[in-house]
């Protein structure tokens, strides 16, 4: 009987490049910066954890730096094309406003993971030009998706912009204090009747 032959470096290599594609090694990069932000990214770690061969990174990356940037830019179409889900539809503003608020509190108060790259993109985005570039782009939609929403409230541009501004910066706070807590279910749904009750009170004509 003969015995197999001993694969070759190049096989090796091919046989990685098929098995891995290039998301498998930014959700792996995904985990990394969850755990320790930006700094904690290293090629030859996601290798051993992907268990390949650092050769294998090359395949679908250039260098560190394509990595990072691809990985930036994965971040920013996900979170462009997720805001499909809380699209106002142009009905009863409440009940639009307390679905959107369920999705963006109730929802994401579950992804932990989520919410550490989140943080970490942000982090990352006060000492590099191109993250706080794709920050402000994912802000600037998720802003204006509310002030899709609040147009309807008031015919003032620019109390429909503060109120827009007023929800996102008070969604992104709740998630960063409530999510990964364990038994604030109820918790959480009180803050998302608060935020619509404070958002619906300042209706065009409401009484004070």
């Amino acid at each position: 009987m003969t015995e197999p032959k001993a694969s070759s470096p190049g096989s090796r290599k091919a046989s990685e490049k098929a098995q891995l594609t290039r998301d498998n090694w930014l959700d792996a990069a995904a985990g990394e910066v969850a755990a320790g932000g930006f700094g904690h990214l290293r090629v030859l770690t996601l290798a051993k954890k992907l268990g390949v061969t650092r050769g294998s990174f090359y395949w679908h990356f250039k260098d560190h730096e394509d990595l990072v940037v691809s990985f930036l830019n994965r971040w920013r179409d996900r979170r462009l094309h997720e805001l499909q889900y809380w699209k106002p539809r142009g009905g009863d503003v409440e009940t639009e406003l307390r679905e959107i608020l369920e999705l963006l509190l109730t929802d994401a108060s579950r992804n932990i993971r989520r919410l550490q790259v989140e943080l970490a993109v942000r982090d990352y985005a006060r000492r590099n030009d191109y993250a706080a570039d794709l920050v402000t782009q994912v802000d600037a939609a998720r802003i204006q998706q509310n002030c899709t929403l609040f147009q309807h409230l008031s015919n003032d541009a620019q109390r429909v912009k503060d109120l827009s501004l007023l929800l996102y910066v008070a969604t992104i706070g709740s998630q960063v204090v409530l999510t990964g807590k364990k038994g604030d279910a109820e918790a959480i749904r009180r803050i998302e009747d608060l935020m619509a009750r404070v958002v619906l009170g300042q209706r065009e004509g409401a009484s004070d």
